[in-house]
This record gives C-alpha cells, structure tokens and sequence, in this order.
C-alpha cells in the first residue's frame, strides 16, 4: 500500500501482508475504503492456482481484509471475509475463471464500503462479491461491526433469479443506506445476455431490498468488440446527496462495448 503526506510529491510503501508465492498462493483484486476517523481498509482476493486449468478458476479463495490507524504505516493482521468459489476456467483462458457461456474471464473483486454516517449503522463495513454455486454466479454482501468478524454473505437477488450475476460494486449513502449494482442474466433463459441491477439495504446488510433494472435492452457479452472475449473486469458506483450512479459495459449496438451511465435516488 502506497500513501503520500505531501500532496503526490513523494510516496511511502508498505507491506500489508506477506508475499504469496506462485503457484500455492495468488493475490489480487484489492480495494480501499477510509473511515471518517481517517482509518484506511483494505480488502483482497487470495486464491490458489490448482484449478482444472492449471490456474485459480474453480478454487475456494479467500477474501481477506486488513486496517491501517496510522495513515497507512502499519497494518493488522489479514482477517478472512468470506471463502467464495471462483468460476471455472471453462475455456482454458481465464486465470480467475471465466464468465459461463463465454470465454470472458470475469473477476471477483472483493469491493469495500464504510458506513461514515451518523446513523444506527454508523463505522459498519460492507464488502460485496460472487460465489460460483455449482449452476450460477451468485452476488453476496458480508457485513462487519468492527472487521474482526463478518456475516454471512447476504444474497442481493431474490431466490428466484437463478442465473449468473456478476461483477458487483458497492457503495454507503450519506444517510447509511447500502447501495449494491451487479450484472444479472436472470432475463435470458439461454443465460447468456445480461441487464445492469441495483438494490440496496436499509437494516445493515441483513437483507436487501426489491431489486431495480436499469437497463432497457439486453447486453450480450459476444458483442464486446474483441470477438466475445474480454468485456472488461469491473463495473462501478457511487452515491452523490441522494442519487446512486453506476457504471457498467454496454453492448447493445451489436458491435462493441460502451461505458453507460445510470441510477436512481437512493433516499
């Protein structure tokens, strides 16, 4: 982890865990939240390269979670979030698996949130992420008091949607609502095609709320412009006074992927 006190001029690094070696053990996929007391948490994938394909897909990896009180200088020791399963490597070309019924290879990207309101859940932590169930990619959000322990992952979608969803974010409004945007195929029964969902939490992450389409055409993912493989690795968010924007891959001209632009009010 890198951090300057001297607005960019220099640049101080630190070590936030010990150096994994390859093949036994991989990192990747951080992400960076602070609190308003000034606290920095980090979040990241850790995983093994012994899948079929000779690489992390189809493995349990770890997420794992560390902080840092003073400014980035030293870190506690990692904590392990949740233990999800990455995608199988189906098509051989994707280190951290690839997106079923594509040879897109498709991150799991443990994002991090804080809670910095004033509210019940104030200092709450939220890290949201996918767990390959066997039959479909499933979005969960594990939720934490303190990041000594963590929930559960919580599902975002109802038990009915049963197809793959995928590259999640996640973000804390103003007034502590949890906001959660994810790529869902539940609206193509080939399970290929997919729409941009969001939903949010309003009790801490216990539960979510009805999910909300923002898109209004179907993305197919052979559509990405580099002949079906590679879509990108993420897509984003972010909450401004009361509305969530979000971010995400489009490819409904039928030729390439564009960057699109949504939300709604979240309060």
């Amino acid at each position: 982890m890198s951090h300057s006190c001297d607005h960019n001029k220099t640049w101080v690094t630190k070590v936030v865990d010990t150096k994994q070696i390859f093949p036994n053990s991989v990192d990747q996929f951080s992400d960076l939240a602070i609190g308003k007391d000034g606290t920095v948490y980090v979040s990241w994938l850790r995983c093994p390269a012994n899948g079929s394909a000779g690489d992390c897909g189809g493995t349990v990896s770890k997420l794992l979670f560390s902080k840092s009180t003073d400014g980035g200088n030293t870190w506690s020791a990692p904590v392990t979030i949740a233990t999800p399963t990455l995608a199988p490597d189906a098509c051989f070309c994707a280190f951290y698996g690839s997106l079923p019924n594509t040879s897109e290879r498709v991150s799991d990207i443990p994002a991090i949130a804080i809670d910095n309101s004033s509210g019940a859940n104030a200092g709450h932590l939220y890290v949201v992420y996918y767990s390959w169930t066997g039959t479909q990619l499933k979005v969960l959000v594990s939720h934490s008091t303190n990041g000594t322990t963590w929930s559960a992952g919580v599902p975002v979608a109802p038990s009915s949607a049963t197809h793959d969803q995928f590259f999640p974010w996640i973000n804390v409004a103003s007034n502590g609502e949890v906001a959660v945007t994810w790529l869902d195929r539940r609206n193509d029964p080939a399970n290929l095609k997919y729409d941009a969902f969001a939903t949010g939490s309003t009790n801490g992450g216990t539960s979510f709320l009805g999910n909300i389409k923002l898109t209004s055409v179907m993305s197919n993912p052979l559509n990405d412009g580099f002949g079906g493989a590679f879509m990108g690795d993420y897509t984003g968010n972010t909450i401004a006074g009361a509305t969530l924007y979000v971010s995400w891959m489009d490819t409904r001209n039928g030729s390439f992927s564009q960057d699109f632009v949504g939300g709604y009010k979240v309060h």
